[in-house]
């Protein structure tokens, strides 16, 4: 008997475009042999389920139901690909979580976690992962210059403690660019956090769960060609803005450095569904950057790249996840 899966899309954050590109791509990779699927379009405005025709159908938020010509329509489980909150920072884990529907990312608690830049670096610090030195303020301490630079050295990147896609980001090389970076920052969070720039290659691999085994994918070279100068928003959806490189232009040693941190890391940080981990790598060193629980899955995302590098199609890596998921209940 197929599945209904509610594809949730959509969110409060300014990757809500993002999110609904990739759940474009995403519907059109499920398998319809397996699944009944429904595009389910979240905001703070409304929470709709849209058909084939683009009609609004309204969500019952009371039991995540629809009602279609009579018939209420309820889901076996929830494939989120909301980029940024209510989907990436445990919001809707949450209420997934008490209603007892099945979703593909994360939990609850690890969603939160990795959604925090500040608390996910200083407990994946403690397991002796490298990460940058950095640090954090809140909108109401209203930071400044000194600060800021007593507790970390230019250059350094300004960005949003809790948010994705490197929106509000800003790579700042001169003490008289802080505050504006800061203020930028505060346009998309209430809190920044700062980062020592490291000089090295950035690298990003992609893991998920299939049938109970972590499978790590290969390895990803990112170069951004952009003024910024490295992987902001512009880089990661202009077409031409980065060279996204995989496998990675990097030794054999560097690229099992990576994949076995990647799965150290989701092991240990317990996460669940397709994810993608961040790495600078400098002078023989791995830094740790981000986590990703619901990395982009757009025509120009890496993830897909490095899947179909390995011979993993998007209905195989969504089908597997998918039945991973809902073999876990």
């Amino acid at each position: 008997m197929k599945k209904n899966i509610a594809l949730v899309a959509g969110g409060d954050s300014g990757e809500f475009v993002i999110s609904v590109n990739s759940a474009k791509i995403i519907r059109k990779n499920l398998d319809p042999e397996r699944f009944n699927i429904f595009l389910v379009q979240i905001s703070q405005k409304e929470w709709v389920y849209l058909d084939d025709h683009d009609v609004k159908h309204s969500i019952d938020k009371n039991d995540f139901s629809i009602n279609i010509n009579g018939q209420k329509v309820v889901f076996d489980c929830a494939l989120i690909t909301i980029h940024g909150t209510p989907g990436e920072d445990g919001k809707l884990q949450g209420y997934f979580e008490l209603l007892g529907i099945p979703y593909t990312t994360s939990g609850l608690l690890q969603s939160a976690i990795t959604f925090n830049k500040h608390f996910c670096n200083a407990l994946v610090a403690q397991w002796g992962i490298d990460i940058a030195r950095s640090v954090k303020f809140f909108k109401n301490e209203k930071p400044s210059v000194d600060d800021v630079l007593r507790k970390v050295n230019l250059p350094v990147f300004v960005k949003p403690n809790k948010g994705g896609s490197s929106l509000g980001t800003t790579f700042v090389k001169e003490p008289e660019n802080l505050l504006s970076a800061i203020n930028i920052c505060f346009e998309h969070d209430d809190e920044v956090f700062i980062e020592e720039y490291i000089e090295g290659i950035e690298l990003t691999c992609g893991v998920y769960m299939r049938n109970g085994e972590i499978i790590v994918l290969p390895v990803t070279e990112i170069v951004s060609k952009t003024e910024a100068k490295f992987f902001d928003y512009k880089a990661k959806y202009t077409q031409g803005a980065a060279d996204e490189i995989t496998p990675a232009r990097i030794s054999q040693e560097v690229t099992k450095l990576v994949q076995e941190t990647t799965f150290f890391l989701y092991k240990k940080l317990e996460l669940k569904g397709i994810c993608r981990l961040d790495y600078i790598y400098s002078s023989g060193t791995l830094f740790f950057l981000e986590a990703n629980i619901t990395p982009g899955m757009s025509e120009r995302s890496i993830v897909p790249q490095q899947a179909e590098y390995v011979g993993i199609t998007l209905k195989e890596l969504f089908t597997d996840v998918l039945n991973e998921t809902m073999r876990a209940v």
